[in-house]
């Protein structure tokens, strides 16, 4: 233990020394104060967190320990660790003032095992930088955009997230309101007034699909408005679910309504949000995008070995899932409604399917070992484009989550559990570029364990699929269980 090189071993001792601290911070100055980190402590942190990032990069061959920071060996556990944590997330019932489990993102082993994954992505894309030539190269440029893009949004949107600010408005007819209500319920007084000038809501009837004005399932709500700002702008616009709209820095969202009086209701519940450092956390998002699409042409030979496989799979999937009444329901949720609903789930079933052939292998190659005809590269080359298309599927869904309810990434349960299943697949990849990976299938006891993390990465896709329907708690709290 501790002899050079370090190993795996070392890395988990590291990880766990994380949570140990963690933990005694816990108890000595209690949870994580997000507040404190507003504007301008976030702006200071993250010049010291860049500056810390560099000078262990300068350091790396004079202290060891700063080089093991850029290794599989290093990164591996720190993801094992997080998939561990996120999974108590997700089967935990979050709340803001609850106890230590009840409230990860407040829990300083959460907190911990975090910052040292982004530490650790910012000294690899240091790392990779410095391999030249790394210009033309589409798998080097590839990894940079994927690395510093998560590097970037990991970093941004938690500090960035001190200064945003989310507040209702319930607004009358007739009645200007430039008061709000906080999450806490303090009362705040906004650089805008909005006065309502009439609700919309369709509805469906239940029996024939088609749209009405009675109390049946809504189809459609929305708000006419007109807004008046300091500045002197004087704006009369209609605000959709999945249409909001945007005026000096604050984005308005049509929110509820009083469902007792339905298409009559004569008040409407909006949601203004206003997030400063928004155009940071989605340059690291397109970033991400863009890597993708790099794989996507790098990966180019994979996918035609891959297509007739995959092919199958995905008729077989998309007929499950146009058995699944949310996907063939011609009553939509309003939420449901929006260009991105298709694109998110089409990639996403692709995603599945590439994955449950991946498991499907790997279970055979377990039963027959070297007796099965296949090779660990295959399940690696399936995994590989899954995630792909899984990393499209998350980004398609932040995209549609920002303009539905106003953040990209709420933690809300489903997120969670796509976290999770995503940190799981890369522990795999991550674990593909060891040396053991390249042996035989009965060769050694961390083969046959490499095939039990497919096998165990696609339960928890089934968790984050269907299964988080039935998770207490998700229930009354994620938006994603209609």
């Amino acid at each position: 233990m501790w002899n050079k090189p370090w190993t795996m071993s070392e890395g988990f001792l590291i990880g766990g020394g994380l949570i140990i601290a963690g933990l005694a911070l816990q108890l000595s100055v209690g949870p994580v104060v997000w507040e404190a980190f507003a504007w301008p402590a976030n702006g200071i942190v993250l010049a010291v967190f860049l500056v810390l990032i560099g000078l262990i990069f300068i350091l790396r061959k004079k202290v060891y320990a700063f080089q093991f920071i850029g290794t599989y060996q290093a990164a591996i556990p720190a993801l094992v660790y997080a998939v561990v944590l996120t999974i108590i997330m997700g089967v935990t019932r979050q709340q803001t003032n609850g106890t230590w489990l009840n409230n990860m993102l407040s829990f300083w082993p959460f907190v911990l095992v975090y910052v040292y994954i982004t530490v650790i992505l910012g000294v690899v894309t240091l790392k990779r930088l410095c391999v030249l030539p790394w210009h033309g190269n589409i798998r080097n440029v590839a990894f940079l955009l994927n690395h510093f893009g998560l590097f970037l949004v990991l970093t941004t949107a938690t500090l960035g997230n001190a200064d945003m600010q989310r507040v209702k408005m319930i607004t009358a007819i007739g009645e200007p309101e430039w008061r709000a209500m906080t999450v806490d319920g303090a009362v705040k007084e906004m650089p805008i007034a909005i006065e309502l000038k009439r609700f919309i809501m369709e509805t469906y009837d239940e029996r024939v699909g088609e749209p009405s004005s009675g109390f049946g399932k809504p189809k459609r709500f929305a708000s006419e408005i007109q807004i008046l700002t300091k500045t002197g702008k004087n704006i009369e616009t209609t605000v959709d679910v999945n249409k909001p709209y945007e005026v000096d820095g604050w984005k308005i969202y049509q929110y509820g309504y009083d469902t007792q009086m339905g298409a009559q209701s004569q008040i409407s519940i909006l949601e203004l949000v206003r997030d400063p450092w928004l155009p940071l956390v989605y340059a690291g998002i397109y970033m991400m995008l863009a890597g993708a699409v790099l794989l996507v042409v790098y990966t180019r030979w994979r996918m035609k070995r891959l297509l007739p496989i995959g092919a199958l799979l995905v008729v077989a999937l998309m007929i499950v899932s146009y058995l699944m009444p949310i996907v063939r329901s011609n009553t939509l949720v309003p939420a449901l409604q929006s260009p991105w609903f298709f694109p998110h789930i089409l990639v996403y079933i692709v995603c599945y399917s590439l994955m449950g052939v991946a498991a499907v292998m790997s279970l055979w190659m377990l039963i027959k070992g070297d007796k099965s005809g296949l090779k660990v590269q295959h399940v690696d080359n399936l995994i590989y484009v899954g995630l792909i298309f899984m990393t499209f599927g998350m980004m398609f869904g932040a995209f549609w989550a920002k303009e539905a309810w106003g953040h990209y990434w709420s933690w809300d349960p489903k997120e969670t559990w796509a976290a999770i299943t995503w940190l799981a697949y890369l522990v795999y990849l991550h674990n593909c570029q060891l040396p053991h990976h390249r042996e035989k299938v009965g060769a050694s006891v961390e083969m046959r364990l490499v095939l039990w993390m497919v096998i165990g990465s696609f339960i928890l896709l089934q968790m984050c699929w269907w299964g988080i329907n039935y998770l207490p708690s998700a229930q009354g709290t994620s938006v994603h269980t209609y």
